[in-house]
């Protein structure tokens, strides 16, 4: 029976088994929830423009689609779509279609080792719809339409807020009801989690409370013990997308901790999950034994593609093995450099180092990748991996230099790689259908670290003439992409950006910060001021003198106080900023 079919009920939840006042209040928040489908057609559309853009979407393309046609269907063939129109559809009898997700997300989930897709979906929608499937679908929708450059703002912005907090209420209703936590609460946090950290910062208290939770919901369901996994417990299809879902999760909590010097909840000791392999949805849902087999006869020995393809599993294993060397240094970062080992240190750098030049030619990012036939998409999520693999190193060596006078050589390899990455992403914007939402974050939290480095390498410079930057690094590539960086900041801090008084308070330091340095580079006669040309498409005149004294709104920054630059750490600065702390107009109630 359908949920939405007008036979008879299943017997819900009834005043006596919940309480009265906790029933009606579920049920008056779950006919809220229902009543927004009224927006079905753009929610379908958005799903489709979702998979369009994600490179590693942890929700299987093939689950959401199908959810989302049974959902219609249901509605369709039940008679409760009164009409229809391209903006949405008039629902009609939402008390009873409540009820019926109400009860079914009351219900524990059963899985068994025989369940095939289908069989696993059929426990989440038709007559068992749930309310994380629901949820699921307005957090996906609410994250295709903020991605997207060519939408309608103005047309967009009642859609998007009914999303984003009818996503919010789901989850939280999700939890409330079910007897314990499901496959579809876990993806469904991760979505709301990823959507609040676009909204609000990854710094922000409610995303690191999220986080917090979804650790809860996985730890919960077992996805830290490889014993979870095993055939006899969970059909392959969907131990693979919990794989999946659990060593991206364990990789954020990690990265998250790096960046922003929060503590981890998820901890080595108690983990000994393997990889997911490196196979497409397609593959792991494949409709014979034997179609599966062929699939995993074309991997590696250790479970990577050989067809030059990339995957979510691609994205996720490559991540989980970033994580597992981030998590050797962990332990430093709280207790200061004096308990830092200088030998372990450099074991574990040379070690990740080692890793990282063992990867198949296709796993690792190349910079040229910007200039070939690499979908856009590929190459930007190339690029976020680099980073956080060079952002191990530079941890590591921002430990070993933390109580010398001038930067190691090695962070300044490492800062270059770092600034040239950003850069190209930087490079990238605009230049794609769809925005790249993360990119703000990107420049402040990788390209704004590098550049203090840098520019304090360049200010030790014009002090003291002799020295130069270590070999391979050119001066002039160093200023240019400074300058190209301090004009990416102010080109997203755009007034919808949280983070926006951060890139203005980043563009305005490397700027002044330069300036101070090219004038010592002119005053002073042994050393030729470096020439900047540069071959991007900024002219050199913009990217010397960036528009950030226009209309950029830099009233929002005199909390800081940039003018003292004889005194002013750039570095200290770079690290300790409070990436998140300024909410942007979608602050979530």
């Amino acid at each position: 029976m359908s949920t939405v079919s007008n036979d008879a009920l299943p017997q819900t939840p009834t005043a006596g088994s919940q309480g009265s006042k906790a029933y009606a209040a579920h049920l008056a928040t779950m006919e809220e929830i229902v009543s927004q489908l009224k927006y079905l057609p753009i929610i379908e559309k958005r799903l489709h423009q979702y998979y369009s853009f994600k490179q590693n979407a942890l929700v299987p393309k093939p689950v959401v689609l199908h959810l989302v046609e049974t959902l219609r269907t249901d509605l369709v063939s039940s008679g409760y779509i009164l009409g229809e129109t391209e903006e949405g559809v008039e629902l009609g009898n939402v008390p009873k279609i409540s009820k019926a997700v109400l009860h079914s997300s009351s219900t524990e989930v059963v899985i068994t080792p025989s369940l095939d897709l289908h069989g696993f979906l059929a426990l989440f929608c038709g007559k068992n719809l749930r309310v994380e499937t629901i949820g699921l679908f307005f957090t996906m929708a609410a994250r295709a339409s903020l991605f997207f450059v060519d939408r309608d703002e103005d047309k967009d912005d009642q859609f998007v807020q009914d999303m984003v907090w009818y996503s919010k209420l789901s989850l939280r209703l999700a939890r409330d009801l079910a007897p314990q936590s499901t496959d579809f609460i876990v993806w469904l946090a991760n979505e709301n989690a990823q959507l609040l950290s676009f909204l609000e910062g990854d710094a922000s208290l409610a995303v690191w409370r999220l986080v917090g939770d979804l650790a809860t919901d996985l730890l919960a369901l077992g996805l830290n013990r490889e014993a979870t996994y095993a055939p006899e417990r969970t059909p392959f299809f969907l131990a693979e997308c919990r794989r999946r879902c659990f060593v991206t999760e364990y990789y954020l909590e990690k990265m998250f901790g790096l960046v922003f010097n929060l503590p981890s909840r998820i901890t080595p000791q108690f983990v000994d999950v393997n990889l997911p392999l490196d196979l497409s949805d397609e593959e792991i849902f494949a409709d014979t034994p034997e179609a599966l087999e062929e699939a995993k006869s074309r991997l590696t020995e250790d479970g990577w593609n050989t067809d030059g393809k990339h995957r979510a599993a691609t994205w996720a294993r490559l991540r989980y093995i970033l994580s597992q060397f981030r998590e050797e240094i962990v332990e430093y970062q709280f207790q200061g450099s004096q308990a830092a080992d200088p030998s372990k240190l450099r074991d574990v750098s040379f070690r990740c180092r080692q890793t990282w030049d063992n990867l198949l030619p296709h796993l690792r990012y190349n910079q040229n990748c910007w200039k070939s036939e690499i979908p856009l998409t590929v190459c930007y999520m190339h690029a976020k991996v680099h980073l956080a693999y060079l952002q191990i190193h530079f941890q590591i060596y921002h430990l070993l230099g933390e109580d010398s006078s001038s930067p190691l050589p090695e962070i300044l390899d490492v800062s270059a790689n770092m600034l040239e990455t950003v850069v190209q992403m930087g490079n990238s914007r605009g230049k794609a259908a769809f925005t790249f939402t993360d990119l703000p974050e990107i420049l402040l939290s990788c390209g704004l670290s590098s550049a203090a480095v840098l520019s304090t390498a360049l200010e030790n410079m014009t002090k003291d003439p002799p020295r130069s930057l270590t070999p391979g690094i050119k001066t002039s590539a160093i200023i240019r992409n400074l300058s190209v960086l301090a004009s990416q900041l102010e080109s997203v801090a755009s007034p919808r950006e949280r983070n926006r008084a951060f890139c203005l308070q980043a563009a305005k330091a490397i700027t002044e910060k330069l300036d101070k340095i090219l004038d010592k580079f002119a005053a002073n006669n042994s050393l030729a001021t470096p020439d900047i040309t540069t071959s991007n498409d900024l002219s050199p005149t913009s990217i010397l003198t960036p528009n950030i004294g226009s209309s950029c709104g830099w009233g929002e920054i005199d909390a800081i106080n940039l003018e003292d630059y004889e005194n002013f750490d750039m570095l200290s600065w770079a690290i300790n900023v409070d990436l998140g702390s300024t909410a942007s107009d979608w602050t979530m109630l």
